[in-house]
């Protein structure tokens, strides 16, 4: 085939298909033209007989009314010459022609076979064919007194042929300028291509050589980039000859950039990957399975090694069992597997999967993928630890409202001062259940993004007064002593008000309820030239230097005996920090396990 193809050069084969789809689109508007002119001329032809048609008519009427036989005659025969017609004819109520611009047809009937009958007006078109040439008949009423019968005049359609020759002498110069734009474009497009003949003869045998070393590239003396970008080329090709396989060197280095770039990305991966072959050695592991099985030792290190032993799986457990069980290497499998013990307590999802070939048939070997689930499962466990302290914190103040409420509606005898005490004690727990929904609310704005801020001046005396309010009835519950230490003047700064107060409240409300009965708690207010300083100290359970950096996490509680025992959702420390850092403040913490927690936040004056 492009043996066949070759004998034509190119340039030629680009000419010659130029000039075959150009003539053909011209063959097409030319037929095109002709079909166009034609509806034209039968349209044009119409439309004349038509506004001829009513003057017909009125003659008609004028010498049917005489009677005249002889004059009508004369005047459907002056009719057919003045417009050219196929025939023009009078024909009476017996539908005989009593008129006929060919007068062998007088006395005849008027017959029509077939036809497509239209209306304009008074005017009725009937279009039929008549021995394989087109008619179209218009026949309009003569009105004399009573009807005396209907005036027809009948034009043949020219054909498609007739409709050539009307055009045909302007062929000239439809025709011929077309040409020879046609024939200068097939020259200039065939000295354009010329230069590339010889690149395409040189690859052609080349797509015809066994291998790239049997081909022999050649210079091309002429102009044009084209030209210019083959001979760089062909001198490349040249100078990597020399050196040794083109095809084998590029084969190679195609292969090790492929397989470099995989390595790159696998490297970059947070998950184990490992590949082992049949008898479950490894020949592939990424930098993080090395890191989770190997310490400090580079991927490499692993390569040759067995995955079990790196593992350090028990041969009896369930997970090894499921994991290299021989009959089961054909399946997917899945599996956790726990680590240590404590805080240094790991737990690693493990999924296995045969090794497939590009045709998707099984390979020999598996793919290993392993992942740290360990801040996952810690989470899980969080969020059902909120859940069950969440449905607490709801049901008990709801249980105690319901109760007091049910108890003022039900007891018509209680004293004016039970009936206070009933209803400050539900307003306590209405204001305990407003401010946990009010955390979740913080929360889920949190975790939406869209906690904003509404600064605006704040009076800063007023402001840590009300929380005070807020704080001081849990401080006297737990008769707690509550040192405050504000300075003697406030300067004015701008603040989101409402959230630095549920802020402040949190801060002083986990001190209260951390701190045991008797002991104490410091609040203290300090200002400087460009920030205000809050400190809340406690004398509480304190806080482990292991749980230090999760104390800001949300739904985050001490594994702490001591904290366990008292109901939290976990949000307000994580809810306090977010505002502070949102206000472009800072909050540190200081703890020792029971000695008590200091908290201090900073916030930019404003």
């Amino acid at each position: 085939m492009l043996a066949r193809s070759a004998k034509v050069e190119l340039p030629r084969r680009v000419v010659v298909y130029y000039l075959l789809f150009s003539l053909v689109a011209f063959c097409w508007l030319a037929g095109s033209a002709v079909i166009v002119t034609k509806a034209i001329v039968v349209q044009r032809d119409e439309d004349e007989l038509l506004s001829y048609l009513p003057y017909a008519a009125t003659l008609t009427s004028i010498e049917a009314d005489t009677g005249d036989e002889a004059k009508l005659q004369s005047l459907v025969g002056r009719f057919a010459r003045e417009r050219a017609l196929r025939f023009c004819a009078f024909v009476a109520r017996d539908n005989l022609y009593i008129a006929h611009s060919d007068r062998r047809q007088v006395g005849s009937p008027h017959q029509i076979d077939g036809g497509i009958t239209t209306r304009h007006e008074d005017i009725e078109a009937v279009r039929h064919c008549c021995g394989g040439v087109k008619i179209c008949e218009y026949s309009t009423p003569i009105q004399v007194g009573e009807l005396a019968g209907r005036l027809i005049v009948a034009r043949q359609e020219p054909s498609l042929g007739e409709t050539f020759w009307i055009v045909t002498p302007y062929a000239p110069f439809v025709v011929c300028g077309p040409l020879l734009l046609l024939t200068l474009g097939g020259f200039t497009l065939h000295r354009l291509v010329n230069p590339l003949a010889a690149v395409d003869s040189q690859l052609r045998q080349a797509a015809m050589a066994p291998t790239l070393a049997d081909v022999e590239l050649k210079s091309i003396k002429s102009r044009g980039p084209s030209v210019l970008g083959w001979n760089r080329i062909v001198g490349r090709f040249h100078e990597e000859s020399t050196n040794g396989s083109l095809d084998q060197r590029i084969n190679q280095a195609v292969q090790s950039l492929r397989q470099g770039k995989s390595d790159d990305v696998l490297n970059s991966l947070t998950d184990g990957i490992a590949v082992c072959d049949q008898d479950g050695k490894m020949t592939f592991a990424n930098q993080a399975m090395a890191a989770m099985f190997a310490g400090d030792a580079q991927a490499e290190s692993l390569v040759g090694r067995e995955l079990e032993t790196c593992m350090g799986l028990d041969p009896n457990s369930d997970t090894c069992a499921l994991l290299f069980d021989p009959d089961l290497f054909a399946r997917h499998v899945v599996d956790e597997l726990e680590r240590g013990s404590g805080e240094s307590k790991q737990i690693l999802r493990i999924a296995r999967a045969p090794l497939r070939t590009a045709e998707g048939l099984d390979g020999n070997g598996h793919v290993w993928t392993v992942r740290d689930i360990t801040q996952q499962k810690l989470a899980d466990a969080m969020r059902d630890q909120f859940l069950d302290n969440a449905t607490h914190e709801l049901r008990t103040p709801l249980a105690n409202i319901k109760a007091y409420a049910e108890t003022l509606s039900m007891d018509d005898m209680l004293d004016v001062e039970s009936q206070k005490e009933f209803c400050n004690t539900i307003n306590v727990e209405a204001t305990r259940l407003a401010r946990f929904i009010d955390d979740l609310l913080s929360v889920s704005s949190m975790e939406a993004g869209s906690l904003t801020l509404n600064k605006q001046g704040v009076d800063l005396q007023r402001l840590f007064e009300e929380v005070i309010g807020k704080i001081k009835p849990q401080m006297d519950k737990k008769d707690l002593e509550f040192e405050t230490i504000f300075p003697a003047k406030y300067p004015q700064t701008r603040l989101d008000k409402d959230k630095v107060n549920v802020a402040l409240v949190n801060l002083l409300g986990n001190a209260a309820k951390y701190t045991p009965d008797g002991g104490k708690v410091r609040f203290e207010v300090k200002i400087t030239d460009r920030e205000l300083r809050i400190e809340v100290e406690d004398s509480g359970v304190g806080i482990s230097e292991q749980e230090l950096p999760h104390i800001y996490d949300k739904f985050f509680r001490s594994a702490n005996p001591a904290v366990q025992a008292i109901t939290g959702t976990g949000l307000g420390l994580s809810m306090a920090y977010e505002v502070i850092k949102l206000h472009g403040g800072d909050m540190t913490v200081q703890s020792k396990l029971g000695e008590g927690t200091t908290f201090v936040a900073t916030l930019p004056l404003e």
